[in-house]
This record gives structure tokens, C-alpha cells and sequence, in this order.
């Protein structure tokens, strides 16, 4: 090889260093700072600030796993939750077995208890008739012919 062609290749070698250093020194890593209770965000930001004590410290959910809407979950969100037919219910299950106001979950600090409402078919929880029951993570519950799941998250 001629020494031309070897002052070309160092120079390339040079040239590609100094390219990736460029690029590492724009690709800064982005800085995070976690925010203490109370404390502000300043300038702009794509992200919602939450305050924790308005977050509930669990989340609950019914899935439906047998009946109409098979797989649509719903959001347990208040201290008391109605479930039944009538639409003045906060979970509305549209079947002829579930009575208009079926059953309650009450929401006691971090536990959650089902209360049957004197509906004409019942309330089960895993199989069991219950007038009042503590719910747990994955316990099946059936409202007539319909069959839920409840999630504590």
C-alpha cells in the first residue's frame, strides 16, 4: 500500500472518532429529579402531577368472566358501589338474572365486602351464597347467571 493510501485511512480512523464523540456528547441522558410532597413542577412538562394522598392505595376491579360483555372490567372507584339492571346503578349488568339492585362492594380502608341487596337469585362469592362477605383477590363472584372476577390490584 502507498503511504497516500495509509494517511487516508488514519484520517478516516480520525474523522470517525470525532464523529462519535459528537454524538455521545448530544445524546445526554435525560436528568430526573423526584418531587417531594407539595413541591411544584417548574417550566413545561407532558407528564400530570398527582398527589399520592388522593390516590387510593389499592385499585379494584370486577371482570366479567361468563354472561353478556365477557371481558369488560369495571372500576370500583367509590366507598359503596352498586351493581345491578337499573341504570341508577354505578355497574349496570343488562341480564334478567340480575335483579335491578343486586348486590353493593363497600370499600372499608384497604378491604373490600360484598352485600347482597335482597335480590331474587343471590349473590355468590367462590361457589358460596353470601348476604355479606370480605372479598379477596380472584374470588368469583355470581350475580344470577352472571360471573365475575374481582381484582385488588
Amino acid at each position: 500500500m502507498s503511504i497516500t493510501l495509509y494517511i487516508l485511512l488514519i484520517l478516516f480512523i480520525i474523522l470517525l472518532a470525532i464523529d462519535i464523540i459528537l454524538r455521545l456528547r448530544k445524546e445526554k441522558k435525560p436528568q430526573f429529579h423526584k418531587l417531594e410532597k407539595g413541591e411544584e413542577i417548574i417550566g413545561t412538562s407532558n407528564t400530570m402531577k398527582l398527589d399520592a394522598s388522593l390516590l387510593p392505595i389499592n385499585w379494584a376491579y370486577l371482570i366479567v368472566k361468563h354472561g353478556e360483555n365477557r371481558g369488560k372490567d369495571f372500576k370500583i372507584v367509590k366507598d359503596e358501589t352498586t351493581i345491578g339492571r337499573e341504570q341508577e346503578n354505578d355497574i349496570v349488568i343488562p341480564n334478567p338474572t340480575v335483579s335491578r339492585f343486586h348486590a353493593k362492594i363497600i370499600r372499608s380502608e384497604d378491604k373490600y365486602f360484598i352485600e347482597d341487596l335482597g335480590s331474587a337469585n343471590g349473590t355468590m362469592v367462590n361457589g358460596i351464597k353470601v348476604t355479606k362477605e370480605l372479598l379477596h383477590d380472584g374470588d368469583i363472584v355470581q350475580l344470577g347467571d352472571v360471573v365475575l372476577v374481582f381484582k385488588c390490584l
